[in-house]
C-alpha cells in the first residue's frame, strides 16, 4: 500500500478538516456514479405486491387523505373495516413524497400517469442503494479502513451481495439497512443526534429495527455521556411516536403493524437452518462474503469494542429476529431478504480487515461471485420462477416452500433473452407480462410508446451513462486529493 494511504487510516476520527471534507466529496460521486449507472439498469416499475402496497397507501393518502388501500393488496383489516398496508410507514412515505412531486408529470400525459409515476417510485430504490454504497465507504473510514479498501466493501456491499437485484425491488430492507450504517458512523463519529436520525429511519423502515435502539443509546452513553443519549433519543423519540400513531390509525393500537395472524413461531434452530443452508436462502450463497463476517468481528474486537456493539448487535439481532419469524425466507423473494440489514453494516466491518493484500484478494474474489450470483436477478424478474410452479393457495409461500433458486434463474437467462427481442413492441396485458422480458425500463418504454420509446429509452441512457463516467472520474480526481492532504 502506499505509504499516504496508511498514513491516512491512522485514527481517521480525528483527523484534520480538509481530508474530512474530501472524504464527503469522494461520498457524494460515489453516490452521483452508483445512482447514475443503477437508473440505467431499473426496471422502471413496481414489481411486487409488496412495493404495489406501498405505493397504493401513498396514492391513497396524496389523493383522498386516507391511509386504507383498498381491496387486493397486501394488506390486513384494521379500523372502520378498510384494508391497510403491513409494516411501518417508512415505504409509503417515501413512496407519498414521490407520488406529489410528480403530480406535474401525471397531468402532462393523465393516459400514462399510472407508468410513469410508479416508475419514479421504483426508481427511488436506486437512490437509497447508492446512498448505502457511500455510507459503508465511510462507515469502513471511521472505521481505520484505508481508501482503497474502503472502496472496495462500499461497492461491494451491494454490487457483491444479493442486495443488487433489491435495487429494482421496492422492499423496506436496504433503507433499514442504510439507516443503521448512518447511525452506527455517525455515532462513532460523536455526532448523536445524526445516529439517531439515522435510527429513526431504519425504525420508520423496519419496526424490528426498535430492538436496537437500547443499544445504540447505551453506546453513545458510554462514548459521550447523557446528553448526548438525550440528543440522539430526540429523533428515535419522533420515530416512535410516528409509528405508534401510524398503528393507532390503522389498527387502533400503537402494538398493531398488520400482522394478527403471523409471529414469531419459528424454532431457532430450524430458522437459522434455512438462512444458512437451504440452497434457495442461504445467505453464504447469496452474499459468499459474509463467510468473513467472523474474521471483521475479531478485529473490532481488539481495535473498537463500542463499534463492534453495534455493528455485531445489528447483525445479530437481525438474524435472530428472522429466523425466528414463522416465515424465515421473506416469501418469494431473492435470497434471505429479512438479513440485508444486519449484513450491510457487517460488511463495513471488513473494510480494515482487508488493508492486508491476502485478505484483499479474498474479499474481491468472494464479491466478483457474489455479483455473478445476482446478476441472474438484474436481468430477468426475481419472480420470473413463478411461471414454473403454480401460485399457493392464498398467494403466501410457506417457509419451506421451492423458492426461486441460483441455478435456474441462470437457465432461464437466454429464453428471456430471446423473447424479449422476439417480441419488442409487443404488449400482453395478462399482470404477467413483466415476467418474460428482461427487467430493463428501456424495454417498458419500447412496449409503451413504441420504436419512439426505445430511441427516447436510449437517448436518456447514453446521458446517465455519460453522467456515470463523469462522476466515476470525479471519484478518482477526489481519491487522488486524499494523498494530497494528508
Amino acid at each position: 500500500m502506499a505509504a499516504t494511504e496508511i498514513e491516512l487510516c491512522s485514527d481517521y476520527a480525528r483527523t484534520m478538516s480538509p481530508v474530512r471534507a474530501v472524504e464527503r466529496r469522494l461520498a457524494i460521486w460515489l453516490f452521483v456514479a452508483s445512482a447514475s449507472v443503477m437508473l440505467v439498469l431499473h426496471n422502471g416499475g413496481l414489481s411486487g405486491l409488496d412495493g404495489e402496497t406501498y405505493y397504493q397507501a401513498a396514492r391513497s393518502f396524496v389523493d383522498q387523505g386516507r391511509l386504507d388501500v383498498g381491496p387486493g393488496f397486501n394488506s390486513t383489516t384494521g379500523v372502520g373495516g378498510r384494508e391497510y398496508a403491513k409494516s411501518n410507514l417508512g415505504l409509503p412515505l417515501l413512496a407519498g413524497v414521490i407520488y406529489f412531486l410528480s403530480a406535474p408529470l401525471g397531468r402532462m400525459s393523465p393516459e400514462h400517469a399510472y407508468f410513469i409515476r410508479t416508475a419514479l417510485v421504483g426508481a427511488s430504490m436506486t437512490f437509497v442503494s447508492a446512498a448505502i454504497i457511500s455510507a459503508v465507504y465511510l462507515l469502513a473510514r471511521r472505521l481505520g479502513a484505508l481508501p482503497s479498501s474502503a472502496l472496495i466493501v462500499g461497492i461491494g456491499a451491494v454490487a457483491g451481495t444479493f442486495l443488487l437485484p433489491y435495487s429494482k425491488e421496492f422492499f423496506p430492507e436496504p433503507l433499514s439497512a442504510l439507516g443503521f450504517v448512518i447511525a452506527a458512523e455517525r455515532a462513532l463519529a460523536g455526532r448523536p443526534t445524526a445516529a439517531g436520525a439515522g435510527l429513526a429511519l431504519a425504525v420508520l423502515a423496519r419496526p424490528q429495527s426498535l430492538l436496537l435502539v437500547p443499544v445504540f443509546l447505551l453506546v453513545i452513553f458510554s462514548r459521550e455521556g447523557i446528553g448526548a443519549a438525550v440528543r440522539a433519543a430526540g429523533p428515535l423519540g419522533a420515530s416512535v411516536v410516528l409509528t405508534a400513531a401510524y398503528n393507532v390509525a390503522r389498527f387502533g393500537d400503537p402494538l398493531m403493524f398488520g400482522y394478527p395472524d403471523e409471529g414469531f413461531t419459528m424454532p431457532l434452530l430450524d430458522g437459522a437452518r434455512i438462512l444458512l443452508l437451504d440452497p434457495s436462502k442461504s445467505l453464504l450463497l447469496f452474499a459468499p462474503i459474509a463467510a468473513l463476517f467472523p474474521s471483521g468481528f475479531v478485529r473490532l474486537w481488539h481495535k473498537d469494542r463500542f463499534a463492534l456493539v453495534l455493528i455485531a448487535s445489528s447483525f445479530v439481532a437481525t438474524f435472530v429476529v428472522a429466523a425466528v419469524w414463522h416465515n424465515p425466507n421473506g416469501g418469494w423473494c431473492w435470497g434471505p431478504r429479512l438479513l440485508i440489514p444486519g449484513v450491510v453494516p457487517s460488511i463495513a466491518a471488513l473494510g480494515p480487515w482487508v488493508d492486508k493484500p491476502r485478505n484483499r484478494r479474498l474479499a474481491i474474489g468472494l464479491f466478483v461471485l457474489g455479483f455473478a450470483v445476482s446478476v441472474p436477478a438484474m436481468v430477468i424478474s426475481t419472480q420470473i420462477q413463478q411461471l414454473d410452479v403454480p401460485p399457493p393457495a392464498g398467494g403466501v409461500w410457506l417457509a419451506d416452500a421451492g423458492l426461486p433458486t441460483i441455478v435456474r434463474q441462470a437457465e432461464i437467462v437466454p429464453q428471456t433473452i430471446r423473447y424479449t427481442f422476439r417480441h419488442l413492441y409487443e404488449r400482453n396485458e395478462d399482470g404477467r407480462n413483466y415476467l418474460r422480458y428482461l427487467t430493463f425500463w428501456q424495454f417498458g418504454l419500447a412496449r409503451v410508446f413504441g420504436r419512439s420509446g426505445l430511441l427516447a429509452a436510449m437517448a436518456v441512457s447514453v446521458v446517465l451513462i455519460l453522467i456515470a463516467a463523469w462522476a466515476a472520474t470525479r471519484c478518482r480526481l477526489t481519491y487522488g486529493a486524499l494523498g494530497r492532504h494528508n
